[in-house]
């Protein structure tokens, strides 16, 4: 039977040529040992000084091309996604990576008005359900400092879309469809920010859905206002969600009734677009709108205001969005694991921006690695843990875990090895305790791959 969603280290890079096969194998001791401690300096994940000394010049190589790394994840990711036979989610954001306590850092650049840093734009393909299958593309921008006068509102909004940083949208999305089959059924996902006209008439030209959140009350060719015409449909059906506890504003957990309304609209090309004729006319759209009816005394009500290309011809169709869209978590999740959650990005202690790219690039990686692994644990419990860990190694956390003198002779399921990683993280063995986060895992991962390097001197006697 083929292994599904494999993240094995050698097997994601078996056809990966970095120059040399020095260089190759260089690579492939680097990323073994970042995951076997995320978020420790290069120092402190090699065993010498001298291996980490010639990790650092391995980055520093001006003739080193990071991108075949990326791509052949990217290949990685698209078999992945080819295998799960069902439609598929790709989710795109934007994270601030803060350096500004690191003004030596060569070529370090402005990531705002205020801080030094970089965004990185990120493309994650998940399936419906929320499983991450990987990175299918990766940006960083950055501002230099300038001496020429700001740009006014109008000329600003003027420029083609080329010459705006939201251009990232699109160019996120060309790059991700890269060796994509035209028959997978695939929406892309975004948030506020990808409310723009170029891009979703880019995906629509493409043959490919998109889904965004609404911020723009756009106007339809009979000039209406989508929100304000969507409020007034009739109530198509109710949908009840769980609200997650909010600590910050003190509020309990609790379920949500939603009224769900859901409209077609063919939206008007912006008047800033006139006279651009590589842009549609007009677009065919669908606006759900849900909200929430009886909300707490104390809480605003939940509302969304989501626009799509796809179809919505039943409540069903229209439910099915809302769960699509609440799949962009998922690239938070990502960026909670890349940055303080696992990784600690911020942390990088590089001497020059391109090897901190190329350092956050190979950590993106690994969170997605980190990620696969948590939530296939609890969307396919039953799945062999071998799609993750070697022969070796699963027998080894079993006896690590258990103490027992003997390990079974077929692989455990890959619940049961995360249930052992977590406990491995945090010490707890509560057969009541529910489905482990991020945190703990990467924290027994850490935990793990110490005591298995370190086997032989403890004289442990698992047989494997």
């Amino acid at each position: 039977m083929k292994k599904k969603n494999n993240f094995i280290i050698e097997e994601e890079f078996d056809f990966l040529k970095i120059g040399t096969l020095h260089n190759t194998k260089r690579v492939l001791g680097i990323m073994s040992n970042m995951i076997k401690n995320p978020g420790k300096s290069i120092l402190s994940q090699s065993s010498s000084r001298s291996e980490a000394k010639a990790a650092y010049q391995f980055f520093n190589n001006e003739n080193l091309d990071m991108d075949d790394i990326h791509r052949i994840h990217h290949l990685r990711t698209v078999e992945r996604i080819v295998e799960t036979e069902s439609p598929i989610l790709v989710i795109q954001d934007t994270t601030y990576v803060n350096y500004h306590s690191q003004s030596k850092k060569a070529d370090l650049g402005k990531m705002s008005a205020y801080a030094k840093g970089v965004k990185i734009h990120s493309s994650i393909a998940t399936t419906q359900e929320g499983l991450n299958l990987g990175v299918l593309n990766q940006l960083s921008l950055s501002s230099e400092e300038s001496d020429e006068p700001p740009l006014s509102d109008h000329q600003l909004r003027s420029r083609p879309i080329e010459d705006k940083e939201s251009y990232r949208w699109i160019e996120s999305f060309y790059e991700s469809m890269y060796m994509m089959p035209e028959d997978i059924d695939l929406t892309v996902i975004s948030d506020r920010e990808g409310d723009i006209y170029e891009y979703m008439n880019a995906v629509i030209l493409r043959k490919r859905y998109f889904l965004t959140r609404i911020v723009q009350d756009r106007m339809t060719i009979d000039n209406q206002k989508i929100l304000s015409s969507v409020k007034k449909e009739r109530c198509q059906g109710e949908l009840c969600v769980q609200v997650p506890r909010n600590t910050k504003k003190n509020q309990k957990a609790r379920q949500a009734t939603l009224e769900l309304r859901y409209k077609q609209y063919e939206v008007k090309r912006p008047a800033r677009l006139t006279n651009n004729q590589d842009i549609s006319n007009s677009i065919s759209v669908w606006v759900v709108h849900a909200r929430e009816i009886n909300p707490p005394a104390n809480g605003e009500a939940l509302e969304w205001f989501l626009m799509t290309n796809r179809p919505i011809k039943s409540p069903e169709e229209a439910v099915q969005q809302l769960r699509n869209y609440a799949q962009r978590w998922k690239i938070e999740r990502f960026h909670y694991v890349l940055k303080t959650g696992g990784c600690n990005i911020e942390q990088i202690q590089a001497r020059s921006m391109k090897v901190t790219i190329s350092l956050i690039m190979l950590y993106s990686i690994i969170s997605v690695f980190i990620m696969n692994m948590t939530y296939a644990a609890r969307l396919n419990p039953d799945t062999p843990c071998t799609n993750f860990f070697e022969e070796e190694e699963w027998k080894f956390l079993y006896w690590a875990v258990y103490k027992k003198e003997t390990v079974p002779d077929t692989p455990i399921s890959i619940k049961e090895a995360v249930r052992l990683i977590a406990w491995l993280g945090s010490g707890k063995r509560a057969p009541s305790d529910g489905d482990p986060g991020l945190k703990l895992i990467w924290r027994g991962l850490e935990k793990f791959y110490f005591l298995l390097s370190y086997k032989e001197y403890m004289k442990l006697t698992v047989q494997v």
